[in-house]
C-alpha cells in the first residue's frame, strides 16, 4: 500500500509541475479579456487591439476563455513542440561547431568564453546536482585581425536570451557561417571583415536550452537560478530568471514579476544574472554602434524604446528608416507580407530591463530585436527558410556604417584618445522624447559613431574641463562616411602659453590662435579671488588683446568659447 502511495505521490508532483502549458492565439480581444489577463498575470506573448491576443495558458485558464465564447487558436501544445524541437541544435552540436569554425577559419576568427552558465558555476561550487550544466556563454569575433582590438566598428548579433527561442540560435549561426564562408570570395563580406569588428553570441542561456531541447520542459523562458535555495534543478517555471528583464535600465516590474516563479520574473535586483553581465562587460569594452538580439516570435523588427507607455527616442526617425529597410528585406513565412517595423513601445505591451532598452538607453547602441517566425519552435521543415529569409536583414545591419554616418576620433591637445560628449541638436535636442545618455567617444581610440539621415547637422563635443567645439553645416551623405575628428583643449589656456607684454600703459595678451575657438579675457585683483569677464579690454585681433594698465585688475585669464557661441 505505502508502495503505491509514493508512485501516486511522485506522478501528483510531476503532473503539477509540469501543468501543460498551451500557447493560445484569441482572435478580437476585448479590453475585458485584457484586463482579466493581466490580472490573472498571464504570460502575454503578442498583443495587437482588437486583432489577436497570444497567451501561455494552462487547462483551467483556457477554460475560461471557452467559457466567454471568445473564438481561439491553439498555435502550440507540449506534444506539438517536443515533435518541433528535433533537428535544432544542442549545446554539443553548438560548440562543436564554433570549435570547428575557429579551427577552419583562424585568420579571421577568435572564438572565447565569456564565462561560466549559472548552473555550471553551482557545479563547480561543489553541488553534483548540475553535473550535466557544465555550459559556457561562447562568444565569436569575427575580424581581419581577430586578437586584436581595432579602432573599427563593432556590431553584436546574439541569440536565445529566452530558452524556448532556439530558431534564433539557428539564424545567428547561419549569418556566422554565411560570413565566414564567403570571406575572400564576395567582395562586400570581405570589405564588411576586414573593417568591422563583428561578434556573435548564438547561446545567451544554455541552462535554460538544455530544458527546453531535451524535453524536459520545452516553455522554459528563463535560466536556470535555484530561487527556492532547495540546490537541485527545477525542470519548471520554479527556477529561472528571464535575463530579457535583468538589465539594469529602469529594471523594474512593468512587464515583469516579482514572482520568482513568474516566466518574466526579473530577478532579485538589476545584474543579478552573470549571463547577461558577460554581455554587458563586452559592450562597456569595445565601441558598438549596433546589434540584433533574435527572438520568436511575432515577424516584427523592433527598435527601442519600450519600458513604458509614452516613451519615444531621440533617434527613433533613424533607427524606424533602419527597421523598416531590415523588415521589408524578410518575407513572413507563410508568405503573405513582410516583417514589421515598429518602435517597442508599440508591440503591444511594455516591459522594463530589455537587453533592447539598455543598449540604446546607457550606450546609445541601436539595438534592434528581431521576433522570428509565428511561433516560439517552428517545425523543423521550417528552419532553413526562416535562416535564409532573415540573412539580407542582417546584411543591411552591418553594412548601416557605411553611409549616412558621421564618424571620427576626439582627442586632445597632445593627441591622447578622450571620452566626449557628441551632441547633435537636430536629433538630441527635440522636446518630449525620454531622456537618454549622450553619444560619447570611447576611451580607447576616442571614436564615436552617429547613425543620421542624409541631411545638414550641427555637432556640438562636450567636455567637462574643456572648451567645446561646435562644427556647422556638417553634410551627411546618403552613400558615404563623414568624416569628422576635433582635438579639444583645456577651457583656460595655460598662463606659460599666453605672452605678456607692457607698452605706453597698456598691457598686452597674445596666444596662438586657433580657428574653433573665440576668446574671453578674465582678471582679477589677485590669484585668489574669483576671476570676473574683463569688458574695459579690447581686442587688437582674434588672439591679441589689451587693456590700460591701471585700476586693480593684475590678474588675466584666457578662456576658449567656442566660435559658433
Amino acid at each position: 500500500m505505502k508502495k503505491y502511495f509514493i508512485v501516486f505521490f511522485i506522478l501528483f508532483t510531476f503532473s503539477f509541475l509540469f501543468a501543460e502549458e498551451i500557447l493560445v492565439s484569441v482572435k478580437n480581444p476585448s479590453r475585458e479579456l485584457l484586463n482579466w489577463v493581466q490580472k490573472q498575470h498571464i504570460e502575454i506573448i503578442v498583443f495587437k487591439e482588437g486583432v489577436r491576443l497570444d497567451l501561455v495558458l494552462n487547462e483551467e485558464e483556457l477554460g475560461f476563455i471557452e467559457a466567454k465564447k471568445y473564438e481561439y487558436e491553439i498555435l502550440s501544445t507540449e506534444e506539438m513542440r517536443m515533435r518541433d524541437i528535433e533537428g535544432y541544435r544542442n549545446y554539443e552540436d553548438l560548440t562543436n561547431e564554433l570549435q570547428q569554425i575557429a579551427a577552419d577559419y583562424p585568420e579571421i576568427t577568435s572564438l572565447t568564453s565569456l564565462g561560466n552558465s549559472t548552473c555550471y558555476d553551482y557545479y563547480l561550487e561543489g553541488n553534483n546536482n548540475y553535473s550535466d550544466f557544465q555550459y559556457q556563454i561562447w562568444c565569436l569575433k569575427l575580424s581581419d585581425n581577430p586578437q586584436e582590438n581595432e579602432d573599427e566598428p563593432n556590431i553584436f548579433y546574439a541569440a536565445e536570451i529566452h530558452a524556448r527561442e532556439p530558431i534564433s540560435l539557428e539564424v545567428d549561426m547561419y549569418i556566422l557561417n554565411y560570413l565566414v564562408s564567403n570571406y575572400g570570395i564576395s567582395d562586400s563580406v570581405t570589405n564588411w571583415i576586414d573593417n568591422t569588428q563583428i561578434w556573435f553570441i548564438p547561446l545567451m542561456n544554455p541552462d535554460g536550452h538544455k530544458l527546453v531541447t531535451e524535453g524536459w520542459h520545452t516553455m522554459h523562458r528563463k535560466n536556470m537560478r535555484d530561487n527556492d535555495g532547495d540546490g537541485f534543478p527545477d525542470y519548471s517555471t520554479v527556477d529561472g530568471v528571464d535575463l530579457n528583464r535583468n538589465f539594469g535600465y529602469v529594471w523594474g516590474s512593468n512587464g515583469a514579476s516579482d514572482n520568482s516563479s513568474s516566466s518574466i520574473y526579473h530577478g532579485p535586483n538589476a545584474w543579478s544574472e552573470q549571463e547577461i553581465v558577460y554581455v554587458r562587460d563586452l559592450i562597456y569594452t569595445h565601441k558598438f554602434y549596433a546589434g540584433i538580439t533574435y527572438h520568436s516570435y511575432g515577424e516584427d523588427v523592433l527598435y527601442p524604446l519600450g519600458h513604458l507607455p509614452g516613451a519615444c527616442s531621440l533617434d527613433h526617425e533613424i533607427m524606424d528608416d533602419l527597421a523598416t529597410e531590415m523588415a521589408n528585406s524578410i518575407p513572413k513565412i507563410g508568405g503573405s507580407g513582410y516583417y514589421t517595423p515598429m518602435q517597442a513601445v508599440d508591440f503591444g505591451y511594455t516591459c522594463q530591463g530589455t537587453m533592447g532598452d539598455w543598449g540604446y538607453a546607457e550606450q546609445r547602441i541601436f539595438a534592434f530585436t528581431i521576433e522570428l517566425a509565428t511561433t516560439f519552435i517552428p517545425p523543423a521543415s521550417q528552419v532553413e527558410q526562416i535562416c535564409e529569409d532573415n540573412l539580407e536583414a542582417a546584411l543591411i545591419m552591418l553594412d548601416r556604417i557605411n553611409r549616412s554616418v558621421v564618424t571620427g576620433n576626439v582627442t586632445d591637445e597632445n593627441d591622447n584618445p578622450i571620452i566626449a560628449e557628441i551632441i547633435v541638436p537636430e536629433i538630441d535636442s527635440v522636446e518630449g522624447m525620454t531622456e537618454v545618455e549622450p553619444v560619447r567617444s570611447d576611451s580607447t581610440f576616442g571614436r564615436y559613431y552617429r547613425l543620421l539621415l542624409p541631411g545638414e547637422y550641427t555637432f556640438r563635443f562636450h567636455k567637462e574641463g574643456y572648451a567645446d567645439i561646435v562644427k556647422n553645416n556638417i553634410e551627411v551623405d546618403s552613400t558615404a562616411i563623414t568624416r569628422l575628428d576635433v582635438s579639444l583643449k583645456p577651457e583656460f589656456i595655460k598662463n606659460d602659453n599666453i605672452i605678456v607684454s607692457i607698452d605706453s600703459g597698456y598691457i598686452y595678451l597674445q596666444w596662438e590662435n586657433d580657428p574653433d575657438y573665440d576668446y574671453v579675457v578674465y582678471s582679477s585683483e589677485n590669484p585668489y579671488d574669483e576671476f570676473e569677464q574683463n569688458e574695459t579690454g579690447e581686442f587688437l585681433a582674434h588672439n591679441y588683446w589689451r587693456d590700460t594698465l591701471c585700476g586693480d585688475k593684475k590678474f588675466f585669464m584666457v578662456k576658449r568659447i567656442s566660435a559658433s557661441d
